[in-house]
């Protein structure tokens, strides 16, 4: 019987409760709809909009680089891009950035398990500075009109 360090183990259930995290957004894309009024609801009880969920939004009035990413990821879902990129212009990068989380993490998983390092650790920085910069430069652009 393999003895399982306190590390490894700690590292494999991060792995394993991101991969719950990303599993639960791909599922939410295909269950919520976007109304006419661009309120978010679950197919299943259409009528209950959720609450703003945007505090920027609903306490100064202004959009935040992340408005608009949830019904960019379920118009994407519904395989509708023109409104996903209206909803927000960045929505379909991170959207790829949620799938490449599922392969990444199980590589990651089997890697600890074999008492290796989890592949691509030096591009978690590079790889989070990018969306972070994309989301604030299409926010940016956006603020002034483009």
């Amino acid at each position: 019987m393999d003895v399982v360090e306190p590390d490894q183990q700690k590292q494999r259930n991060h792995h394993r409760v991101m991969l719950a995290i990303y599993a639960t957004v791909v599922v939410l894309m295909f269950l919520l709809q976007v109304r006419n009024d661009q309120r978010v609801e679950f197919y299943f009880l259409p009528g209950i909009p959720f609450p703003e969920s945007c505090f920027s939004r609903s306490l100064f009035g202004i959009d935040c680089p992340g408005c608009g990413l949830t019904r960019s990821f379920i118009y994407l879902a519904a395989g509708r891009v023109i409104e996903s990129f209206s909803a927000n212009r960045i929505g379909w990068l991170l959207m790829v950035a949620v799938l490449i989380q599922f392969p990444y993490r199980m590589m990651a998983i089997r890697h600890i398990d074999r008492g290796q390092e989890p592949p691509f650790v030096r591009w978690h920085t590079p790889f989070s500075a990018v969306l972070i910069v994309a989301l604030i430069s299409n926010w940016l652009l956006k603020t002034i009109g483009y």
